[in-house]
């Protein structure tokens, strides 16, 4: 606390009075910037075509933001803290994965209503075809391993998810069973 009281001046008592303790001076800065780093999420429009070429879009997205240097950094960070700052990992969830789950679930809940893909649930969905997107690339950085995902490797770890997705989600028409077929 005397860090931050010698960095942006004022008392100890008025730190206090916004903040109990160092823990929730902490949560709530990495709650700044957390939510700095996903508002891209929030304002992202997509351009409303193709639904794989939207999905790619979305993809994309997700990747200049997630795949960031700070935005790893600040996910190591929130690892490493999470078990000794109470609620830290949840808030993290909740104002980053959470909300990219949300806002592309919203985008597969509109192609599921239009009858586009066939999805019980678009955030899990949302969720499942994010990790198929990105989490191996991701997770790569988070392990600090020697090799960078180049932006070709992104790309296509990006179009085999969409593809393999939409193969899997397609509405199919209904092929006659062969009772069926006999009794006709």
């Amino acid at each position: 606390m005397d860090d931050v009281q010698t960095a942006v001046g004022g008392s100890k008592a008025t730190l206090y009075k916004y903040f109990s303790d160092k823990s929730d001076l902490f949560r709530s800065a990495v709650e700044m910037l957390i939510d700095e780093r996903s508002q891209p999420l929030t304002s992202f429009h997509p351009s409303g075509g193709d639904p794989v070429e939207t999905l790619k879009e979305f993809g994309r997205h997700f990747a200049a933001i997630v795949l960031d240097s700070g935005a790893i950094a600040l996910h190591r960070l929130v690892t490493s803290e999470a078990e000794r700052v109470d609620g830290l990992g949840q808030m993290f969830f909740q104002h980053g994965p959470a909300v990219g789950n949300a806002i592309l679930g919203r985008y597969l809940g509109t192609l599921r209503d239009a009858g586009i893909i066939e999805v019980a649930d678009p955030v899990l969905a949302a969720s499942q075809l994010y990790q198929a997107m990105l989490g191996s690339l991701q997770m790569r950085l988070l392990m600090n391993t020697a090799d960078r995902p180049t932006s070709q490797e992104i790309e296509s770890s990006i179009t085999h998810a969409v593809n393999t997705f939409v193969d899997g989600t397609r509405l199919r028409t209904p092929q006659p069973r062969a009772a069926d077929a006999t009794t006709r």
